[in-house]
């Protein structure tokens, strides 16, 4: 499995496109930003525990692994057993192929021809293409092309992870959280969105920079797009207060909704840019607007986002 290293002046980035097209690390002069998983083979196991997985043709979690669309039900295979549910969709346990390359990038392909096995899990032809590109910040951009014939649902997103601490002496309870949000979906049990929007409170009101404490949070948000350059660009940032640096995420308009994900078992915080929130297909058949895209045969979608360090 080939390990693809990309650089720029003092940032380094390493991508292996066997694994999902999986970013393994990324690193800022000394500082290792992206909590990865140890090696491709810590991948097999759980392709979607570090790094940056690509999360498509649905991010998070689909209910009970079913959906309806345009009055059919499709069924899912159930890889979250604990719940019954779908997650994270395929992409980021397939191989991409390598399109191009270069000192600071490279573009990988997953063409769901590749894999018949795949017309029995979905059955939209689809071409997913992911580039990166490192330089001043590291850069993801996913093209998605619908090559069959029927109108195809999806909803893209990706899974970074960051350290937290990022100074290997600093404590998890004082990293800071902040988000663009405008309101957050509630979860059930089984942590599917209820289908209602809640204002933001408590914990979860993250608009100013929040410590994270002891909290704990696997939850979704609808974003506030703010102006980037004239255009809207959601964005979350993670703080270390120790280095007086921020990680910060700025998305394109497309990612409307964010994850943000801090367990109590392990130093990490994941801040995930999505197009739909989890759960959209079914929330789409409820009558609920939470971001589920429609792709027309021969029709190209294009969205990315952008992680880079900046004083907070």
């Amino acid at each position: 499995m080939e390990l693809i290293t990309l650089e720029a002046q003092s940032e380094r980035a390493v991508i292996v496109p066997e694994a999902g097209c999986q970013c393994l690390s990324y690193r800022a002069g000394t500082l290792e930003v992206i909590a990865g998983p140890d090696n491709p083979d810590a991948w097999r196991e759980h392709p979607h525990r570090g790094g940056i997985p690509i999360l498509f043709p649905w991010p998070s979690r689909v209910a009970g692994a079913r959906f309806t669309f345009k009055g059919r039900e499709y069924r899912l295979p159930v890889n979250e057993p604990a719940r019954g549910n779908a997650i994270h969709g395929f992409a980021c346990e397939r191989a991409f192929r390598v399109r191009r390359r270069g000192p600071y990038f490279v573009t990988a392909i997953l063409d769901s021809t590749d894999y018949p096995d795949l017309s029995s899990i979905w059955p939209w032809p689809f071409a997913l293409e992911i580039d990166y590109e490192v330089g001043n910040g590291l850069r993801l951009k996913a093209r998605i092309t619908n090559t069959g014939n029927l109108v195809m649902p999806f909803g893209f997103g990706a899974h970074p992870y960051f350290h937290a601490p990022l100074n290997p002496r600093g404590a998890r309870d004082a990293m800071m959280i902040q988000l663009d949000a405008k309101a957050r979906w509630p979860l059930d049990a089984n942590l599917i969105p209820t289908g209602k929007l809640e204002p933001l409170a408590g914990k979860f009101e993250l608009r100013t920079a929040r410590p994270l404490g002891s909290d704990t949070y696997d939850d979704a948000f609808l974003m506030a797009a703010i102006s980037k350059d004239g255009e809207a660009a959601p964005r979350a940032r993670l703080i270390d207060p120790s280095m007086k640096i921020a990680v910060e995420i700025r998305a394109d308009a497309a990612f409307e909704d964010f994850v943000v994900y801090a367990p109590p078992d392990n130093a990490v915080v994941a801040i995930e840019p999505y197009t739909c929130a989890p759960d959209a297909f079914n929330l789409a058949a409820r009558g609920v607007a939470a971001g589920m895209r429609e792709l027309a045969p021969g029709q190209t979608f294009e969205a990315g986002f952008e992680i880079r360090l900046n004083v907070p």
